[in-house]
Parts: C-alpha cells; sequence; structure tokens
C-alpha cells in the first residue's frame, strides 16, 4: 500500500503547500481527533487478535479448538497487519499537515 499523503509531502517539502487555517488548529486536531485515533488502532496491536493462543481452551486434545485458532490467527493477521499500516498512515498524515503548518509560519515570516 503505498502512502496517500506523498503528494502532500513533495508539495511541502518544495514550500508550494500552505494551510490556510489558524496556526493552533494542527495541535488541535491531532489532540482532538489524531491521538485518541492512534490509541485505539495501538489497543487493537496490542490486543495482539494475531495470536488466540487458548481462547477456544485447552488445543491440545481438542481439534475444533486447533481449527478456530487457525482460522482466528489468520484473520487476525490480515486485521492487525492492515491496523499497523493505517497506524503508519495516519502518522504520515500527521506529520505532513506539521510540515504544512511549518511552512505557512516559515512563508509568513518572509
Amino acid at each position: 500500500m503505498t502512502s496517500p499523503w506523498g503528494g502532500l509531502d513533495a508539495a511541502t517539502v518544495d514550500g508550494k503547500l500552505y494551510l490556510h487555517l489558524e496556526p493552533n488548529v494542527v495541535t488541535e486536531l491531532e489532540t482532538s481527533a489524531f491521538d485518541p485515533y492512534e490509541e485505539r488502532l495501538q489497543a487493537i496491536i496490542t490486543n495482539a487478535l494475531d495470536d488466540t493462543t487458548g481462547y477456544f481452551g485447552e488445543n491440545t486434545k481438542n481439534d475444533l479448538a486447533k481449527a478456530m485458532e487457525t482460522a482466528f490467527n489468520a484473520k487476525g493477521k490480515a486485521l492487525t497487519d492492515y491496523v499497523r499500516e493505517q497506524l503508519a498512515q495516519t502518522r504520515d498524515f500527521v506529520k505532513t499537515a506539521h510540515d504544512a503548518a511549518n511552512a505557512l509560519k516559515a512563508h509568513e515570516a518572509d
């Protein structure tokens, strides 16, 4: 999956991207939206949905438990990988917002 923020990052580096917002908007958005979202994504990763060992009982003699564990681990891994990618994308977006805000400040200081 490629980053959807690459174009924004490039425009910011070139000095061609400016946020037409108040300077504190980036911080407010980060605090009210991105930080809670990041916390929830991290909670999903931390809860290890890709390792359900023991969720379905002791599986040494229980073939159904083994099968359920295997099935859930596969889906859990797909979900965990997706959430990790979302977390990386969110962090990239926040970095881009900060870069744009800094570019705006630098432009206004000129």
